[in-house]
């Protein structure tokens, strides 16, 4: 399991998802940034958004009363409002009683892509509405579970329209993008939807990459690009782009394409930070600028590089001997045991954080996993066994013990302690893999706006307000 400073946050609380607070020099948003975001919509379940702001997304002006229009989906590029065409959607009265007639899940939302003019496909209502009653919003991706923000100014109602913001997910290795853009009228974010039960998703308003507004201009127009589906669209307006020049430049590109599903080519922009031109190529890297690539390696899936950055990182640490470091050696040992051709290289990370730490609860587990892997599980599943009596609200921990128990034919105990930690709410990423991977049935399994589902959250959901993630 990973060092403590560096878990993901979501042991022990899965429910809503996590609110990021942000800071800024400005005394409004500074007094009061939790408030600032107290109006977040983070609804895991499609049936939940009876609750949605009061205000819409779709309209600039009233109109005339109808039950049947088109609308526009209008978005912000940091200059102002402009149509979206070819841009998928989702749409539902707002605040009301009255809903969308004939939608495919019958739940009175609309999903579908804009046409050349951004419009949305004819809706129909039982009442008559203005288009100001409709909440009107960007889609990322298809899945049951969901989340979008709205931002008010500290202590109003009043919305904070065209903000720049950057949505993240924790995800198996780190923090990863997974939207950016800029606040609608009524200061929503787009809506993204996804596969992962009760995933936090976190809101960045004030991250350095939002704060330079032409580099973050040029992401947005290369984000909109993939999002309507015009991949060569995307790549052309890469071409152009004057913010690549820095190393930095370069990561925040990579997490977008990553964020886009351009794997490959996201691949190719963090590689590019490790071409550095003369003279500084002759000079050491900074330990910060290795640290951010390192994040973006892991998130990327580059074992070899991950473990180079690493070994560079702790000699540093090793030097300055500082009592509060992450334990690099540790986290780079569990990362590698997901990668079976690098298990030797976990186990040496893995003894080498016990060297110079000592024996801890969390890399007492870490070792035990990867020696379970090596099917050496009987000394695997002890020093498991060790680290879970100190750990036993830590997801990753209780996911890899139960899995290492299922695997070794001791399903009764493994369900016994799923069933404990289901009791005691605790759920992850890493839970989600191992319960799918041993069939356990646990109630986020079932369909998103299920009974059993709402009767966990209703016992487990408790809302957060997390820290703005470093590296962003």
């Amino acid at each position: 399991m990973k060092h403590p400073q560096q878990q993901s946050g979501q042991a022990g609380q899965p429910a809503s998802p996590t609110l990021a607070t942000a800071t800024s020099p400005a005394a409004w948003l500074a007094s009061a940034s939790a408030a600032c975001l107290a109006a977040v919509l983070g609804l895991a379940a499609p049936a939940a958004h009876a609750a949605a702001p009061a205000d819409s997304t779709a309209a600039q002006v009233s109109d005339t009363p109808s039950r049947t229009r088109s609308l526009t989906l209008t978005l912000m590029d940091g200059k102002g409002p402009a149509p979206a065409p070819h841009m998928p959607y989702r749409v539902f009265v707002t605040g009301s009683n009255d809903e969308i007639l004939d939608t495919p899940s019958g739940d009175g939302i609309l999903h579908g892509v804009t046409d050349a003019e951004g419009r949305t496909a004819q809706i129909r209502t039982t009442l008559p509405h203005t288009e100001d009653d409709f909440t009107l919003i960007r889609r990322i991706g298809d899945g049951p579970w969901g989340h979008f923000f709205q931002l008010q100014r500290s202590g109003t109602t009043e919305p904070m329209p065209a903000w720049p913001y950057i949505m993240t997910m924790p995800q198996r290795w780190g923090e990863q993008w997974v939207d950016l853009g800029y606040t609608t009228r009524q200061g929503a974010t787009a809506y993204f939807s996804h596969e992962v039960p009760a995933g936090s998703v976190s809101l960045h308003i004030d991250a350095e990459v939002t704060r330079d507004s032409k580099c973050f201009a040029e992401l947005d127009a290369v984000n909109r690009k993939f999002a309507q589906n015009d991949a060569d669209g995307a790549r052309a307006l890469i071409g152009a782009m004057r913010c690549t020049r820095s190393a930095e430049q370069k990561l925040d590109l990579a997490r977008l394409l990553l964020a886009a599903g351009q794997t490959d080519l996201a691949r190719d922009w963090l590689l590019q930070t490790r071409k550095r031109p003369f003279p500084d190529m002759f000079k050491p890297v900074d330990d910060a600028d290795r640290r951010k690539r390192l994040e973006v390696e892991r998130l990327l899936g580059m074992p070899d590089l991950v473990l180079e950055d690493s070994n560079a990182l702790q000699a540093r640490q090793s030097k300055r001997r500082a009592a509060d470091a992450t334990d690099l050696a540790n986290n780079t040992a569990y990362f590698l045991a997901d990668f079976p051709d690098y298990l030797p290289q976990a186990e040496e990370q893995a003894r080498r954080s016990l060297e110079r730490v000592g024996p801890r609860p969390y890399n007492q587990g870490t070792l035990g996993w990867i020696l379970a892997l090596r099917g050496q599980t009987g000394e695997g599943l002890r020093l498991m066994h060790l680290a879970y009596r100190d750990l036993p609200r830590d997801e990753e921990m209780v996911a890899d013990y139960g899995l290492a128990l299922w695997r070794s034919g001791q399903t009764d105990l493994a369900t016994r302690l799923w069933d404990e930690a289901q009791r005691e709410c605790v759920w992850g990423l890493r839970m989600h893999a191992a319960l799918r991977e041993a069939g356990y049935p646990h109630p986020y399994f079932q369909k998103a706006d299920s009974d059993p589902v709402n009767e966990y959250r209703a016992r487990c959901a408790k809302p957060r307000i997390k820290a703005k993630t470093a590296g962003l």
